[in-house]
């Protein structure tokens, strides 16, 4: 399975690797949700760095797999998404992944990015 969950440093951590589709970010998503406390929302980490295929992907495959984390909006506080400076455009406030999820949503281009952003948000 190319997406996985783990939490690190008290973020959830989804990351995509190779190719995708956003049923499997949906279903990883919601699994790793489900077993965790439902008490109040938190950070999370999309890292699409190993993704594959970003450049070919349509705003409407992009904004897809935004809905499929907008299932879980009230648990996520903000969300930042690992991806390169040329995808970044799909991921800011005004892009379709951002406008699908319906949370707060910054690109990053590393972790290190990410998790400071994570923790100038709270």
């Amino acid at each position: 399975m190319p997406v996985f969950s783990r939490i690190r440093d008290g973020i959830l951590v989804l990351t995509a690797d190779g190719d995708y589709t956003p049923g499997e970010l949906a279903r990883v998503g919601a699994t790793a949700f489900g077993q965790r406390d439902a008490d109040g929302s938190e950070p999370v980490l999309l890292d699409l760095s190993g993704a594959a295929g970003l450049e070919l992907k349509s705003p409407e495959a992009v904004a897809a797999e935004g809905a499929a984390l907008a299932a879980h909006r009230d648990r996520i506080s903000r969300l930042a998404v690992v991806v390169s400076p040329r995808h970044a455009h799909l991921f800011d406030g005004d892009g379709p992944f951002a406008e699908a999820a319906g949370v707060r949503v910054e690109p990053c281009p590393s972790h290190t990015a990410a998790r400071e952003w994570l923790a100038s948000q709270i």
